[in-house]
């Protein structure tokens, strides 16, 4: 009992430092009412003090049994069937960079007439960044807009010429180069991989480069990198912060990227940054997956053992010689179906409380991406109410990593997880007032 004493403590200090009030109250009230009870229990006869002593102990054991007995979180398959390759003009994005219209506009709604309708109602609404939302929070909106300015001034410089092959041909030493240069250079995450072609956009659909041409992307190697989001920015959630820290590790991102591509150049290896903006060819979160950063989540992005989905993903695809990481699985999949915070959260509903689907002949949670863009449109931010309610959120502490091993290893320590975070976090959590 004192054990769990201790534990009800050291979560209600670390939640009070956290500005997680609302938990640290609810753990406070739990640890006063067990210190009560320890104390009536220890005050009272010993006929009476050690039967419920060994009974406490007892169920201590039992439950620890059953939590070791439980076993590890079911896994569930990534692909069903061949990868369908994904154009980048399809991409929601690209669909709303066409002016209307225009010949692009007419001859994409004549390939795609499916999406022509709910597309034209969400044109309607103001564009994020756009003079209707700057009233809402000026200084923030012009902060986001001057960032998502520096990267789109960026977007040509993702390639370039190449020196001169140094002789560089040890994988295992390259390997452990290019991942210090990233930390270095400020990366939070990083890990490589073999560039999965069924991952490579068939055109380009964004960026400065022509739109409609195909794509061709022959680098050997993926290297992921991952920035993580500030908490407090996040937490805000849907407010205007949330686009501002947005932007901020977009560029943070497209900085390390192209940094590390133009290195990689100058050592004599092709190598090309991939950026927000948009400058993409490949898509990034199962790329991040293959490279070992994390897992794709209910809500439909990476969810990384250390941030949650709380980052921003950057890519630079090279044939530097480099040894592959492993894709790594931490309970995720079996998390996300039990869970459904980010579901209930969702204020456009956009988020399936379902099981997953084949999409392009990946197994995942597919989301309704129009639903989620139309209420972007509606409030002026990128929202991340879904990234700032899952629990894999939490900070990057030793209080929440243990609790993160804690899933990756039993089935039974994920349900007291998902139950405790309601509990003391809230089904609903509550947005925190905005830092600056």
């Amino acid at each position: 009992m004192l054990c769990l004493l201790a534990a009800w403590l050291w979560f209600s200090s670390a939640s009070w430092r956290e500005g997680e009030f609302r938990a640290a109250l609810r753990g406070g009230l739990l640890f006063a009412s067990g210190s009560l009870l320890f104390a009536l229990i220890m005050a009272s006869p010993a006929s009476l003090r050690d039967p419920l002593l060994t009974g406490f102990a007892v169920l201590a054991a039992a439950f620890s049994v059953w939590i070791l007995l439980s076993g590890r979180p079911q896994q569930t398959p990534t692909t069903q069937n061949p990868v369908e390759r994904v154009d980048e003009r399809d991409v929601i994005f690209a669909r709303f960079d066409l002016v209307e219209d225009s010949p692009r506009y007419r001859d994409y709604y004549l390939r795609r007439p499916e999406h022509q309708r709910v597309d034209d109602e969400i044109r309607r609404l103001p564009d994020l960044l756009s003079e209707p939302h700057f009233g809402k929070a000026q200084f923030l909106q012009a902060l986001a807009a001057a960032e998502f300015a520096f990267l789109e001034d960026q977007l040509t410089g993702v390639d370039g010429p190449i020196d001169s092959r140094r002789d560089m041909n040890d994988p295992a030493a390259n390997t452990r180069l290019i991942k210090t240069m990233l930390d270095y250079l400020g990366a939070d995450m990083y890990g490589i991989c073999e560039l999965d072609q069924d991952f490579v956009y068939t055109h380009v659909g964004r960026g400065p480069e022509p739109y409609g041409k195909p794509i061709t992307l022959s680098h050997t190697y993926a290297v992921v990198l991952a920035v993580e989001m500030d908490l407090a920015m996040i937490a805000t959630a849907p407010r205007p912060p949330v686009i501002v820290e947005t932007g901020r590790q977009y560029v943070a991102a497209a900085r390390i990227a192209s940094i590390a591509a133009a290195a990689l150049r100058r050592l004599g290896y092709p190598a090309r940054a991939h950026m927000a903006g948009s400058n993409y060819g490949a898509m990034l979160p199962p790329l991040a997956w293959k490279a070992g950063l994390g897992e794709i989540g209910r809500i439909g992005i990476l969810l990384s053992e250390r941030f949650g989905p709380r980052i921003r993903l950057g890519l630079v695809t090279t044939d530097f010689p480099l040894l592959p990481d492993r894709p790594r699985a931490f309970g995720v999949q079996n998390f996300c179906r039990r869970c459904r915070k980010c579901a209930r959260n969702c204020p456009a509903q956009a988020i399936s409380e379902g099981e997953q689907q084949a999409e392009n002949g990946v197994l995942r949670w597919v989301i309704e991406r129009e639903a989620c863009y139309r209420y972007w449109r509606t409030v002026g931010s990128d929202c991340a109410r879904c990234i700032f309610v899952c629990p894999y959120s939490k900070p990057d502490t030793k209080l929440h990593a243990l609790i993160r091993r804690g899933c990756a290893r039993f089935s039974a320590f994920q349900r007291m997880a998902i139950g405790g975070d309601d509990l003391f976090y809230g089904r609903r959590p509550i947005s925190r007032p905005p830092p600056f």
